[in-house]
């Protein structure tokens, strides 16, 4: 059968697994009418007796697959997975990159991973599944960074880091792509190890904070520095993310987290954690 989409496989596995006949007129199943002469129209709607549910089974067995099979099945399985239940890898909802995270070190550190010592060069990370490296990691301290850039660019960061440990594993929350936030929060559950927060210092990004499990710590800049910099902040970026974060930092028991939002909300500004990103030395 030509143009057997994953769409067509479901309803004609839907038809041939239901002891009932008629069926609403979908654009698949009038498909089998109009092109391969299965089925007849009633009314609003179709009848497949048994003669035309033999015939849709041996379609489907022709394509290689087996009519037993569950229409839900492609729902939450790899390529390779979709390729032992009939003909095309792509029938496959699950992302060919699933669980994906961001991972590296601070300059200089290895990052220890299944035994080894790895030393990574600046401007690189490993992107590696979140379940299968979790417990082959052996790093005290983890260090969830916000954005990309001061994550990419770790090394050049104008702030003291070391309060999240001499070797933190540092990882990047992610956003909307493949290397996801909610990946990013199943790995550090999985380590069970203190957190420490990278983040824009403004309402969003002490929400993120206070959302970490095991948060110990929030990488800041000294105080007076910190108070010298809001000044110069952004007050719309403050104003904006006041809404959705103002009662949930507000009811906060977490000390770094209090500290830091009485801080910024004094200031009445927004600050990005790019702010304190230096441009490396020309080569």
């Amino acid at each position: 059968m030509r143009d057997l989409s994953k769409q067509r496989v479901r309803a004609l596995l839907r038809v041939v697994q239901s002891s009932e006949e008629r069926f609403g007129a979908s654009r698949v199943l009038t498909s089998l009418l109009d092109t391969y002469g299965i089925g007849r129209s009633k009314g609003a709607g179709l009848l497949f007796d048994a003669d035309d549910k033999a015939r849709i089974r041996a379609i489907l067995r022709a394509e290689g697959i087996d009519p037993s099979t569950d229409p839900a099945a492609w729902d939450a399985i790899s390529r390779a997975e979709a390729l032992r239940l009939g003909p095309d890898e792509k029938f496959a909802a699950t992302p060919v990159k699933r669980q994906r995270v961001a991972i590296k070190t601070l300059p200089g550190r290895p990052l220890n991973l299944d035994g080894r010592a790895l030393i990574l060069p600046p401007a690189c990370h490993l992107d590696v599944e979140g379940p299968t490296v979790a417990g082959l990691l052996a790093h005290e301290t983890a260090l969830l960074v916000e954005n990309w850039e001061p994550f990419n660019r770790i090394d050049d960061i104008d702030l003291d880091l070391s309060p999240a440990g001499d070797n933190p594993l540092v990882l990047w929350r992610g956003d909307r792509s493949d290397t996801r936030t909610d990946h990013a929060l199943a790995l550090l559950r999985g380590l069970d190890v203190p957190v420490w927060a990278f983040v824009d210092y403004d309402p969003a990004g002490l929400l993120i904070a206070a959302g970490l499990p095991r948060l110990a710590g929030i990488i800041a800049p000294e105080l007076a520095r910190l108070e010298q910099d809001l000044a110069q902040g952004l007050p719309q970026r403050y104003q904006d993310q006041l809404p959705m974060a103002a009662a949930a930092l507000d009811a906060s028991r977490n000390e770094p987290v209090r500290r830091l939002w009485a801080l910024i909300r004094r200031h009445g500004r927004a600050l990005p954690q790019e702010h304190y990103l230096v441009d490396p030395l020309p080569s």
